[in-house]
């Protein structure tokens, strides 16, 4: 089940800071994740195939292009949009 968004950003930014290896203070709700922290394309697949697993969400959500920009609000929101 898929949390309410506080706490889904919550988990976001913790998944984005794992995959970024930055404490997850850095990784705010609204930084652009690519253009501020330098996320990759992998890193962020990564982190859409936890979210997926996590919350039983449709593969489809990774084969998306993402957010622009890229931040954890962006895709907090497309993950809720997609349940």
């Amino acid at each position: 089940m898929i949390p309410a968004r506080d706490e889904l950003i919550a988990q976001l930014r913790t998944m984005y800071a794992q995959a970024l290896e930055f404490p997850v203070e850095v990784v705010t709700a609204d930084v652009d994740l690519e253009a501020e922290l330098g996320l990759d394309s992998l890193q962020n697949t990564m982190v859409l195939a936890l979210a997926t697993d996590r919350w039983r969400l449709p593969s489809s959500l990774g084969a998306q292009e993402p957010p622009t920009p890229l931040t954890v609000e962006a895709v907090a929101d497309r993950i809720l949009r997609s349940s």
